[in-house]
């Protein structure tokens, strides 16, 4: 996000801008498409809104809106209940010198062509009638269309930027890490005191279940459970390099009772204190390794795993995002802690598998080469030979017995959930969190029918009728609903891909892990309970979801019921919606699942004069959920997201049950 206004100024004072196009799109309601942006651009939302899936960031863009998205940029939109229109202005820039003056870039790296962010703007007319006025220059057949779309496109840019320093601030919740950090450094300091999960919250301005949520989020265990771990740290030293009575360092680590601290340490080590220290005294006769043979130098006890990418090793594991998240806590804080492996739980662990040369194992990568070897190579000719007719909403077409070469924009998740590789498909769906690990070897071909072309594909699997007749000039090409229901889509794709088998196997494993998950949540809704899912945290407009996107696997497939005015209100065929803030009662749950950007924001929705009345907020019962990851809808991400949320419920569920 751009902040400083006179950076911002200064770049295009002295930027050379080249390359200016300007198109208007009009999409009808609720219609869905992908495309790429070769340069970088700005869309200006003139009606309606927009549901964008913009470099692994959901956006709701409505009108009098604009964002800016750098060169290279994977879009998916989806037009709201009254469709949406759009100007999209897309440049080429190249800065200038900056004659020896503090550097144009928003910050040490990027230049304001290669930031995305976004501008309300105060007075929007203006910026529309230049937008139009390019339009026109653009119609017209003239030598002196480029200078008119110059000179243009820099006055629009001066009002924008002016109106970016204008436009109302938006309350933003702090960083996850950040508030962890603040704590842990904080209990550092005052681990010795009395504390509480809600005089923890006091202390650091938060709610207690705002701050409950950024630790589960960012090192996957509350905060009373860290403060536990450092006092036993802290005790186990002072039991082996002092002789101080129980009863002293048990007050010492902020336990004025000397029985609960033995028993807590007891819990926490396995065997009591006395016996702790005895074990260490009898250590020293035999081990030169002297007082600190268990505790010891964090330098020997704990060691970081430095190695190209690794970092080191944290106690539990977790999800990849969350263990980008750790990194983010400075190892100090974490070995403190007791948060990373020690020496010999890292010497001692296996590893199955021959490692290659970049980290990964040998044996998960050689079916993939070998079979785009095979393909590339086209030697099985039999397959190839044989073809079949399928019926599509575009007509009957003709299709590869078994596809070898399968190029897919909107069903990446889809094919791979039925044991097919494509060779290529869309790198917005290819970052995919819950598609990790399965996408390797598979060529981004965004919407360039060059690059598809160059696949030599067998087959093309889209969801985007505009593209249809192009792709079908290079290979067979099917067309699927992409807002069809996923069981549908399985068994569409099962026939086309020939893998009717598959498809069948999948539909039975989905319908068992799903009675599982919803007879994991019996104990947990009680019947008449409702629930809401938004996406934008404490903003001034938020998104609203009925059973698409975000809220397909919490109403569509675990049947978590709707509030009846979502329900009434939500157009099933858009499945989103734009409210105030101001009106979130009448829309609110007994449950409210929350998407937000999950890398960079948390919300206290306590602390909020509106969200802090619900009933939701008031019984911790609102859950923050990453909207990246729940927004996407094949298969395989659908029964990861039953999966998070399940034990995301069971989880705040044991949490209340210990209060």
């Amino acid at each position: 996000m751009i902040v400083d206004q006179q950076k911002h100024f200064r770049f295009w004072e002295q930027a050379s801008i080249r390359d200016i196009h300007v198109e208007r799109v009009i999409l009808a309601k609720g219609e869905r498409t992908l495309f790429t942006v070769q340069s970088s651009s700005f869309i200006c939302m003139k009606r309606g809104d927009l549901l964008v899936l913009l470099n692994q960031k959901t956006y709701s863009i409505h009108h009098f809106e604009i964002i800016h998205a750098p060169s290279k940029s994977l879009f998916e939109v989806n037009a709201g209940p009254d469709g949406a229109e759009y100007i999209l202005i897309s440049y080429k820039a190249e800065p200038g010198p900056s004659h020896g003056s503090e550097p144009m870039m928003v910050d040490e790296h990027r230049y304001p062509t290669d930031v995305t962010y976004r501008v309300t703007l105060t007075q929007p007319l203006i910026l529309y009638e230049i937008a139009e006025r390019m339009l026109e220059a653009q119609r017209q057949e003239s030598h002196s269309v480029p200078l008119q779309l110059k000179a243009s496109f820099y006055q629009w840019v001066y009002h924008l930027v002016e109106q970016y320093d204008l436009q109302p601030l938006v309350v933003k919740g702090s960083s996850p890490v950040e508030l962890v950090i603040q704590t842990l450094e904080y209990l550092l300091q005052n681990y010795a005191k009395s504390h509480t999960l809600d005089s923890l919250a006091t202390a650091m301005g938060r709610s207690s279940g705002h701050l409950s949520n950024c630790f589960k989020q960012v090192l996957d265990r509350g905060p009373i459970d860290c403060l536990i771990r450092l006092r036993m740290q802290k005790a186990c030293k002072l039991l082996t390099e002092t002789k101080l009575p129980l009863r002293m360092i048990a007050s010492a680590i902020g336990y004025q009772d000397g029985y609960y601290f033995s028993n807590a340490f007891k819990k926490y080590m396995g065997l009591s204190p006395h016996k702790y220290r005895k074990q260490i005294v009898e250590e020293d006769v035999t081990s030169s390794a002297g007082r600190n043979h268990i505790v010891g130098n964090p330098d020997q006890c704990y060691i970081p795993l430095y190695d190209n990418d690794n970092y080191y090793q944290y106690i539990g594991g977790g999800s990849d995002e969350m263990l980008r998240n750790i990194k983010r806590v400075p190892m100090a804080l974490l070995m403190a802690f007791g948060l990373l492996l020690s020496a010999c739980s890292v010497g001692s662990s296996g590893n199955t598998g021959a490692a290659t040369g970049d980290g990964r194992t040998a044996q998960s990568e050689a079916p993939a080469s070998q079979a785009n070897s095979s393909s590339e190579n086209n030697t099985n000719e039999n397959a190839q030979a044989i073809s079949r007719k399928v019926n599509t909403s575009m007509g009957e077409v003709e299709v590869p017995a078994n596809p070898q070469r399968v190029v897919t924009d909107f069903f990446l998740g889809h094919i791979l959930a039925l044991n097919v590789k494509p060779v290529g498909s869309n790198g917005l769906f290819m970052q995919n969190p819950y598609l990790e690990g399965q996408v390797t070897g598979i060529e981004d071909v965004s919407d360039n029918l060059e690059a598809i072309t160059g696949l030599n594909p067998d087959l093309i699997v889209t969801g985007d009728a505009q593209t249809y007749e192009a792709y079908s000039k290079i290979a067979p090409t099917v067309y699927m609903d992409n807002s069809a229901p996923v069981r549908d889509q399985v068994k569409e794709l099962g026939v086309i891909l020939g893998k009717e088998a598959e498809a069948s196997a999948w539909l039975v494993e989905f319908e068992k892990n799903l009675a599982s998950a919803k007879e994991r949540l019996s104990g947990i809704i009680k019947e008449g309970e409702t629930a809401t899912v938004f996406a934008g945290g404490i903003v001034k407009n938020i998104t609203l979801y009925g059973n698409a996107y975000t809220g397909r696997g919490i109403h569509g497939e675990l049947g978590i019921p709707m509030n009846e005015k979502v329900k009434g209100e939500i157009d099933p065929k858009v499945g989103w919606a734009t409210i105030s803030s101001e009106i979130v009662e009448t829309y609110a749950g007994d449950r409210v699942f929350m998407a937000v950007d999950a890398k960079a924001e948390s919300f206290d929705y306590s602390s909020d004069p509106v969200w802090r009345t619900l009933d939701a907020v008031k019984n911790n019962e609102l859950y923050e959920i990453d909207g990246y990851k729940f927004y996407f809808s094949d298969p395989i991400s659908v029964m990861g997201q039953i999966q998070d949320i399940v034990d995301m419920m069971e989880e705040r569920a044991l949490e209340k049950s210990k209060k």
